[in-house]
């Protein structure tokens, strides 16, 4: 696989993920008053501002509404005097010109001019509206809240209820969750791989082995639940190490039920797994596309099967119930492998299944990650938001602000040890 096609397919697959992520902090930010600085289409350095969004304007309790790209003097500032001359529109006062005045030119009288459509006085508030901007890193997006990093003032994340914060910060998991559902359910609909799953070896005095398992057997259902992937078997057997488990077999026209014990972590001989099998395929599979209400219960049995996975996994290796070497964890380089590999499979078969199931994969992943309650990530701000609920008294901005950037540089430095990793020992060998 070529360093191109995985780099390719790491932004394929990962970019839009992000982007998705980002819109969904936007879209709630904006639902709830909080001011959006910037809002990237890719990631810094800046190639371009695209346009500058609607703005608001508050003088002397007149709100009006500032037009897109409109030219603000650059000295205006919240409690600077101005003069404004608007236009009503529709019942709202838009925008048509503004001036910054001196100290000097503040201290003199009211013009006797002024009208509904001219304004003289304090700037109470104002927000001069989103800039859209375009950036060199073609990585996802990113949004830019007032207040995000600390700072506080009327309409910036900090000045913003507890209710509102944590809407804002659900709402990006939130995209990813849906946009997984989505895709998980198109991926049904659209056609997906009944693709039979073999024993195609077997370790000597394995469990396997020993329960009459025999290589070219498909296991059909495990503990009489059908499966569709192998990490479905793989996962019911690790949460299952040390317990009778009933495997469903085919073997040529037979259909027939084995019992067997898969091993404990410390009764596995290394290099192998719990029932002492190698499972795979002979590469065959027919594709079926199913309705939209049996894609939709798939969609949603998938996704859970998935939480749970992860949800559970500190557990499983704290119990023992799985090896620390059946935990890996992908990084980016292991992500842009395995995305190639689906890339490669896509293009070769023309199915989308293979890597729309992983688009939905990754971003189910995605939700869950940023959820987890450590600090830098969504997850680890609501905890914050939590805290202020149970104390009744937020903890200071620049505080947080502390926390969250002692977060990210710990968060950076697992990432550069699980990249060595990937590079070191690739999931998808040479």
């Amino acid at each position: 696989m070529s360093i191109g096609l995985m780099i390719f397919a790491f932004l394929l697959v990962l970019g839009p993920l992000i982007f998705l992520h980002e819109l969904g902090h936007f879209i709630a930010a904006k639902r709830t008053g909080i001011r959006v600085l910037e809002f990237g289409m890719f990631y810094p350095p800046r190639a371009r501002r695209l346009w500058r969004g609607q703005g608001v304007l508050v003088i002397n309790g007149a709100r009006v509404i500032i037009p897109r790209n409109f030219k603000l003097p650059k000295t205006l500032a919240d409690g600077q005097t101005v003069r404004a001359d608007v236009e009503k529109v529709k019942d709202r006062l838009v925008l048509k010109s503004i001036e910054a005045l001196t100290a000097d030119q503040a201290a003199q009288p009211a013009p006797v001019s002024l009208t509904e459509t001219r304004l003289f006085g304090e700037v109470s508030q104002l927000d001069p509206g989103t800039e859209y901007t375009f950036n060199w890193l073609p990585l996802g997006g990113f949004v830019r809240m007032l207040g995000e990093e600390g700072a506080s003032g009327k309409g910036s994340f900090g000045d913003a209820s507890k209710r509102r914060r944590a809407a804002t910060l659900l709402a990006g998991p939130g995209m990813n969750l849906l946009a997984a559902l989505v895709v998980f359910v198109a991926t049904y609909m659209i056609g997906y791989p009944e693709i039979p799953i073999l024993v195609l070896d077997l370790a000597a005095a394995s469990p396997a082995q020993q329960a009459g398992l025999q290589a070219g057997d498909a296991i059909a259902a495990v503990g009489g639940d059908p499966i569709r992937r192998i990490d479905q078997v793989q996962s019911y057997v690790s949460a299952h190490r040390g317990q009778l488990i009933t495997l469903a077999i085919k073997r040529g026209d037979q259909t027939f039920d084995l019992t067997l014990t898969p091993r404990t972590v410390e009764q596995t001989p290394e290099g192998q797994g719990a029932m002492g099998v190698q499972l795979g395929s002979d590469g065959n599979y027919q594709v079926r596309a199913y309705p939209f209400g049996q894609a939709l219960l798939f969609a949603i049995g998938d996704m859970s099967d998935i939480v749970q996975q992860i949800v559970t996994l500190p557990t499983r290796l704290l119990s023992g119930l799985i090896a620390p070497s059946e935990a890996r964890v992908m990084g980016p380089v292991g992500i842009s492998q395995v995305a190639g590999l689906s890339v490669q499979r896509t293009v070769e078969t023309g199915e989308s299944f293979w890597i729309l199931s992983l688009v939905a994969q990754i971003s189910l992943a995605l939700a869950i990650t940023n959820l987890l309650p450590l600090p830098a990530l969504d997850g680890g701000r609501l905890i914050f938001v939590l805290v202020e609920a149970v104390r009744g008294k937020r903890i200071s901005p620049e505080r947080e602000a502390i926390v969250h950037l002692i977060g990210m540089a710990m968060l950076l430095g697992l990432m550069v040890l699980i990249t060595i990793q990937d590079v070191s020992n690739p999931i998808i060998p040479n």
